[in-house]
């Protein structure tokens, strides 16, 4: 068991009733953030070109092929463990997309419930989706009541950080884009190559959310 573990989350898609077919939430595992903290510094390093090397953040969505392949590449070589689940929203009952914050907390939730956590205290940074401090209250006390229920002596940290500043969560962002890709274009090029590394690879649709 270790001591502490960290475990960062993002997601791709809306939750509009519309747009995206597929939003999805997922989850990075990992007991030293240098891990991931790396794989972005060395991208910038020696990927990319000299004209983005100084944007504040490096997103999927547009970057290179050659740059999403080496970021999955160099993830799924990670000492770390993948989670994710994809929700296909029109099984979504149509009244709770009136309240996308809470639903948003639903589905983080159904994602924690999957992760198998093996330590005595837990740090979550999460892509700050929120500005507004009462939501940002209401998820953390959702997300460690959830906890809570399946390990009760476990110490937990949320932290709401702006991706644009965190390099794991970065790394996060070409996950969840792989994921959606391939739920929501039909396109698994990118998740091929981190397949094998998440864990619950069979059971990440959520038909009844």
């Amino acid at each position: 068991m270790s001591h502490l573990a960290h475990i960062y989350i993002d997601e791709s898609g809306d939750l509009g009733q519309f747009g995206s077919k597929y939003f999805v939430v997922a989850a990075i595992i990992v007991d030293d953030p240098l891990e991931l903290k790396r794989i972005i510094k060395k991208l910038r390093q020696r990927k990319l070109k000299k004209k983005i090397k100084d944007l504040p953040e490096i997103k999927a969505n547009k970057a290179s092929h050659r740059e999403r392949e080496y970021v999955l590449t160099r993830l799924n070589g990670a000492k770390c463990t993948l989670f994710a689940i994809a929700v296909e929203k029109n099984k979504i009952k149509s009244r709770l997309f009136s309240f996308k914050d809470k639903l948003y907390n639903y589905l983080c939730g159904i994602l924690i419930k999957k992760l198998s956590l093996d330590c005595q205290e837990l740090k979550i940074t999460i892509d700050k989706k929120y500005t507004n401090t009462l939501i940002q209250k209401d998820f953390n006390n959702y997300i460690s009541s959830k906890i809570s229920a399946k390990y009760p002596a476990m110490k937990v940290f949320i932290i709401h950080e702006d991706s644009s500043k965190s390099n794991e969560l970065q790394v996060v962002d070409f996950l969840v884009w792989s994921i959606s890709r391939k739920f929501n274009t039909g396109d698994d090029t990118y998740f091929a190559i981190i397949k094998d590394k998440v864990s619950n690879k069979e059971d990440m649709i959520l038909w009844n959310a």
